[in-house]
Formats: C-alpha cells, structure tokens, sequence
C-alpha cells in the first residue's frame, strides 16, 4: 500500500475503502483521514455502507462522488499458508452502480442486496474495481419498485 503522508493504520481500528475513480485504485481511510492507496486490501468483519443522500446527488448531478464505502478490520493473512496465491472456492462478486441501485448487490444476482461479509478481497483489476467474498454473506432480497 502506499502512504499518505507518512500515515500508519491502526490495525485495531476500522478501515473504509472505496473506488477512487481518478486514480484507478482503492484509497484507504482510517479516523476520517486517506492513510493510504492501494490496488489490492483484505478486510474481514466487513459492512458495506451507501450514503443515500450521496447517492441523491450523483442522481440529481450525474456525476459521481464518494459516497459507498466498503467498512472492515484490515486482514493481513500472514497466519494462511498460500495467501498470495490462494483462490476463493466459492467465489461472490459484489458490486455497486449508484444509477441502478441503492446499496451493494450480488453481482449476476442484482436482487440480492448486501449487507456485510466476514471477509472480503478489494482488487483492481484492468484500471476497475473488483469486491470478492470467499465466505458466506448477509444479504435480503429487493423487489422492483411498482411504477
């Protein structure tokens, strides 16, 4: 990962990540401040939070803002053997469209909105972002809103 400012996270402490769309990469915060930016973070005890009043202005403007974070404890894996190189056997993407959704969904299963994970893998991969869950998730079904 690479600080900012010298920065240096409270491994006891919460971590919120999100996409950063003008780097192409996750920006890590930690106590309100950016401690870091990196292309790959592992978290566990994970919450996934949508500020519905971000979302209303990316709908209202069109433009994108900060506005979705991805909530969790940093998961170093150093105690895993293989942990570089380790695939999840049951592999969940989870994505976030503020255009299409109120919260963060199952991906190829977009009426299953997610709440929280026990752990989660951020990549970025080919300039996006990419969310893997490898165990099970709390989520609930969304029905389409009647017009």
């Amino acid at each position: 990962m690479q600080s900012v400012k010298n920065r240096i996270i409270d491994k006891s402490k919460p971590l919120k990540v999100y996409w950063n769309l003008h780097r192409k990469c996750y920006s890590v915060q930690q106590n309100g401040l950016v401690v870091g930016h990196t292309d790959r973070i592992e978290l566990c005890d994970v919450t996934f939070k949508v500020s519905e009043a971000g979302r209303q202005r990316v709908l209202k403007e069109r433009k994108k803002n900060v506005h979705a974070f991805v909530t969790g404890y940093l998961y170093d894996g150093k105690e895993e053997p293989n942990y570089n190189t380790r695939r999840f056997p049951n592999e969940i993407h989870i994505v976030y469209n503020p255009y299409k959704y109120d919260s963060f969904r199952v991906q190829n299963c977009d009426r299953l909105a997610v709440t929280t994970a026990d752990f989660v893998s951020l990549q970025s991969e080919n300039g996006k972002g990419r969310i893997l869950a490898d165990r099970d998730v709390e989520s609930y079904v969304t029905f389409p809103q009647s017009a």
